[in-house]
């Protein structure tokens, strides 16, 4: 089974007819535009809307949706569904293959073609010793951990933590304990430009 993230606002929905997408499969489309949200009536494809208006807000909204789903698959699920990520947003991409890996799913992949990461990043063979370190781990601890990935990648671009906040759905204690911690491990960092903006460390402006 496939499952389509397509982010309509960048890569609009055009090129879907295209891809042979079957009946069986999911297409999520995320878009605020009406005229949209009426064609994936028609193609039986649904119309992720109703986030808040602004910059990045849709590429929150996504991160969070696939976060949220990811965590609800179980074993078998995770190994029987490949992810299409689509949109022509190189840091969004990262943050969604991100999410993937975070979640144990190797099959996943990005369209258009020239945007796709090297086979390596969804076929590599998982890390036995790390596996079954995590396991033996607190469930606790991973969640936390899954979270702080969470929020990290949503600083791909300069954010506000609030923005951040709240298109994750995260509730203010929880948000403000997992940027804390990120922020004393200098894995992000305050913009010189803007104050009230922050950025993951090490992250590239895309053109």
């Amino acid at each position: 089974m496939k499952i389509y993230y397509v982010d309509a606002e960048n890569i609009g929905i055009d090129f879907l007819a295209e891809k042979n997408v079957s009946v069986l499969d999911k297409v999520f489309v995320f878009s605020n535009n009406e005229s949209i949200t009426s064609e994936c009536e028609k193609r039986l494809y649904i119309g992720v809307t109703g986030y808040p208006v602004g910059k990045n807000q849709a590429d929150f909204y996504m991160i969070g949706h696939l976060a949220r789903l990811v965590s609800l698959l179980s074993d078998k699920e995770k190994g029987a569904i490949n992810f299409i990520f689509c949109s022509k947003d190189q840091d969004l991409l990262k943050a969604l293959d991100s999410q993937c890996s975070l979640a144990g799913i190797k099959a996943f992949s990005s369209y258009p073609a020239e945007n796709k990461r090297k086979e390596s990043s969804s076929t590599s063979k998982p890390n036995t010793d790390k596996n079954n370190t995590r396991k033996k781990g607190a469930k606790k601890g991973v969640k936390n951990q899954s979270i702080e990935s969470l929020i990290l990648e949503c600083f791909a671009k300069p954010s506000k933590p609030y923005d951040v906040q709240l298109a994750l759905g995260l509730s203010k204690p929880g948000f403000t304990k997992a940027i804390n911690k990120l922020i004393k491990a200098e894995k992000i960092k305050r913009q010189s430009k803007s104050s009230k903006k922050w950025r993951k460390v090490g992250s590239v402006l895309s053109g």
